[in-house]
């Protein structure tokens, strides 16, 4: 089978792996889409020295196969499987927990303290095949297509998890920083629910897919101060709500700046810390402030449930399909920070 691993410094390249056998409790899947993330980019800019240290660490290959934002067919099983059968199709949750702590009985595998992960210490999705344990596999309803499946396996569910927390409604003006796939999905979830959203971005494509989402309002902070609009749009309250997933410590200032009294506000962008006036910019504005990050894996079936009711176009995210032989392109590509959601597809594509 074919596999993409970085090689470090923005390099990557198509492999050939062997195929592996399901083994006891695990689930070979057959890719039939699978999504590149943000997060494969942190990977994908390190140098090869920083990558295979941070694997050696974890006890990984220096040749892991990325990816892990997967949609497919089960293959095969091993022995012992029973939730899941050849056929069946499957997204797989990213992280693999213990199953033992607390945190991974209540679904909250994100936060196992010796939880591992897809395409960073496990070989991941960017492959023909992918190996992962049954407790992974994620089943798909036939109304929902692979494509927008893959879009909601890591970047829908994030988006998702930090709207269920924020819970805007129709009551709500709310700001969105950062319409990178996670951003843009969370603009239709919270479009969905009733909020009028503004999206603030610096990438002109971005933000024109912001308006065809549902954005009310969207600012070119590279020509508009964010701020003076969101307060003249305001009529000077400021936003409910907001929410941040750029990772930019001057996009998560502004946020605090924009939000009107009692806002609800949330950070889920990974970058560099920032230092916050707590009496100015929370206290005196009684402020809630709250991180998110990945989705506890029982919300599966509630978002891909809210995603088919509200008939999302969770495709139209996707700019740009590759065949998984154009790895390096894709990623090179994705990296420009100019596309919407690139994914590899096999779906016409018998190999």
């Amino acid at each position: 089978m074919r596999g993409v691993v970085f090689l470090g410094n923005r390099k990557a390249e198509v492999r050939e792996f062997s195929t592996p056998d399901p083994g006891p409790g695990q689930v070979l899947v057959r890719m039939k889409v699978s999504s590149i993330c943000g997060t494969d980019m942190h990977f994908y800019r390190k140098s090869w020295t920083d990558l295979v240290a941070f694997r050696q660490s974890f006890n990984g290959s220096s040749d892991t196969i990325t990816g892990h934002e997967p949609c497919g067919i089960v293959e095969a099983v091993g022995s012992h499987v029973m939730a899941v059968k050849p056929g069946d199709r499957v997204t797989v949750y990213q992280h693999v927990g213990c199953e033992r702590c607390g945190f991974c009985r209540n679904g909250d595998v994100m936060f196992c303290p010796n939880r591992t992960g897809y395409g960073s210490v496990h070989n991941g999705s960017a492959a023909d095949f992918t190996l992962v344990p049954e407790r992974n596999c994620l089943g798909l309803p036939d109304a929902l297509s692979f494509e927008r499946a893959a879009v909601l396996s890591c970047a829908g569910g994030t988006a998702y998890q930090s709207i269920n927390r924020l819970a805007p409604s129709g009551k709500d003006t709310m700001a969105i920083f950062g319409l990178g796939p996670v951003g843009l999905c969370a603009t239709m979830f919270a479009t969905a629910r009733g909020a009028q959203v503004i999206g603030i971005d610096l990438i002109p494509e971005r933000l024109e897919l912001a308006k065809q989402f549902g954005a009310i309002e969207t600012i070119d902070a590279t020509q508009d101060d964010p701020l003076k609009v969101i307060q003249d749009f305001t009529g000077g309250k400021g936003v409910n709500t907001g929410a941040d997933y750029s990772g930019n410590p001057q996009a998560q200032e502004t946020m605090l700046a924009c939000a009107g009294k009692g806002a609800r506000l949330a950070i889920v962008g990974v970058g560099e810390s920032f230092r916050v006036d707590t009496l100015r910019m929370m206290i005196m504005k009684q402020l809630t402030l709250m991180g998110s990050w990945i989705y506890n894996i029982g919300l599966h079936d509630e978002f891909v449930d809210f995603v088919l009711k509200k008939d999302l176009p969770l495709e139209k995210l996707i700019t740009h399909r590759f065949c998984i032989e154009q790895g390096p392109e894709a990623f090179k590509l994705f990296d420009s920070g100019k596309t919407g959601k690139v994914i590899f597809t096999w779906e016409n594509n018998s190999d």
